[in-house]
């Protein structure tokens, strides 16, 4: 039996399909997907750090924190799991930012690359309306009132009055996270792999949008796009919280194009 991490889930067998979730969220958003793929692949459904049954970001990194901190435990746990075998990955939001990372340091295991709006915010040009506005974006949510900043994140991605239309308890654990979403922000736009580095990835991609999400996030997709020799973009008529929304018509889709590219 494979002593793994806290919050990282093996399910079926086959080649390996690895999946990373949103901000605000765990890998039970993927709970369709997994259903979907199971009984052709191992799919290895991973909680970022603080969400979940993830461990807690570690005290010691969390003032220097990166997505290296978050792979420092992937990187073990895929060895364990599938030794040096190419993999199928999965990203959504914050999600996608972490699965771009690895495959651009890791790009000739990548078997395909499937995201949701992926938020690279570092790869937005300096100088930019965009870079400008996810900088102030990370400004408004780096303040002391948590509820506030969930307020202003979970409305950002959806629309307004969104947050105080959930259950009280979700907006409670919504404002306990916050934390690691400002600390996801500093990871965001911390990297240093550029465009050009992306065009090493030579797997078919699956870049995906929602229609009603913010611009920001239809122009970094088409940003992302750029490099790669095989891409497929698909738009939903959702937002930015599309996979989990939208989970019955964005699930499939997915799972279909893994199944192509394998």
């Amino acid at each position: 039996m494979l002593n793994l991490p806290k919050g990282i889930h093996v399910t079926g067998e086959g080649p390996a399909v690895v999946l990373f979730h949103s901000s605000l969220s765990s890998s039970k958003q993927w709970s369709y997907l997994v259903s979907l793929l199971k009984t052709h692949y191992r799919v290895i459904n991973i909680d970022s750090l603080g969400y979940g049954s993830a461990d807690e970001v570690d005290e010691r990194d969390k003032s220097s924190y990166n997505f290296s901190v978050e792979l420092a435990r992937v990187y073990p746990a895929l060895e364990s799991i599938i030794g040096d075998e190419p993999f199928h990955l999965v990203g959504h939001s914050c999600g996608g930012a972490i699965a771009l990372k690895l495959a651009a340091d890791n790009p000739t295991k990548v078997l395909s690359l499937s995201l949701y709006e992926a938020v690279a915010f570092h790869l937005l040009p300096e100088g930019s309306e965009e870079k400008a506005l996810s900088q102030t974006f990370a400004s408004q949510l780096n303040i002391d009132d948590y509820y506030l900043a969930a307020e202003r994140f979970t409305d950002f991605w959806n629309k307004k009055g969104f947050f105080k239309s959930l259950p009280e308890k979700m907006q409670h654990l919504m404002s306990k996270d916050m934390e690691k979403v400002n600390m996801e922000f500093i990871g965001l736009i911390s990297e240093e792999y550029t465009l050009s580095d992306l065009k090493s990835i030579t797997a078919p991609v699956l870049l995906m949008v929602g229609d009603y999400t913010q611009e920001i996030s239809k122009s970094l997709s088409a940003l992302i796009a750029s490099p790669f020799s095989s891409v497929k973009q698909v738009t939903f008529p959702a937002g930015h919280m599309g996979p989990v929304s939208h989970a019955e018509i964005i699930h499939p889709v997915i799972a279909n194009f893994i199944k192509e590219c394998s």
